[in-house]
């Protein structure tokens, strides 16, 4: 995956999420296509903001969707997947317009529920653990809760680096290659 931006100062700041979202708990099995996770992270007033929902795999007429995107200087018409449309809508105003590249599978993110806690601190990452204990879902930590769809997208970046899909898998091995991270250039 690629994220474009004109924005350096936006970019270092995406690159400072990506580089400090820490994944607590990863998801056992896929199921269906299906990626549920809980992301949470502190607020610009230092509340906790959970967010539970989940990933789930395009599909046309029940066939699961993948694509290739080419973008670069090169490639003048192709402007990538715009970050809104991934995330539903549910960003910072100064992510509006950031293009992401080479995403595959497509998996929009939905978001189930999302409510505010106490500041954040250890024993609140201990309880979110607890309380999902039960259920299958990744427990993601982002660092700015603003940005969580970027933090829950870098996990699901190395999700498929680790678990693959099997045409992702079959597609590579034709290539000859294996499949590796792409979420920042």
């Amino acid at each position: 995956m690629e994220f474009r931006l004109k924005d350096k100062r936006l970019m270092k700041k995406i690159e400072t999420v990506l580089s400090e979202t820490v994944v607590h708990r990863k998801q056992f099995r896929v199921q269906d296509g299906v990626w549920p996770f809980v992301v949470f992270g502190p607020d610009s007033e230092g509340n906790t903001i959970i967010r539970a929902g989940s990933a789930e795999q395009s599909r046309i007429q029940k066939m699961p969707v993948y694509i290739a995107t080419i973008g670069g200087n090169h490639v003048p018409d192709y402007e990538g997947v715009p970050i809104e449309e991934l995330a539903s809508g549910d960003i910072p105003e100064d992510l509006a317009g950031m293009r992401v590249f080479h995403l595959s599978p497509m998996r929009p993110l939905s978001i189930n529920s999302k409510t505010t806690g106490p500041r954040a601190n250890k024993d609140m990452t201990d309880e979110i653990l607890e309380f999902y204990k039960g259920n299958d879902s990744a427990v993601i930590e982002t660092p700015d809760e603003a940005y969580w769809a970027l933090s829950v997208i870098k996990y699901l970046d190395e999700s498929d680096r680790i678990f693959p899909s099997p045409a992702l898998a079959d597609f590579y091995s034709r290539l000859g290659n294996k499949p590796k991270s792409h979420y920042l250039h």
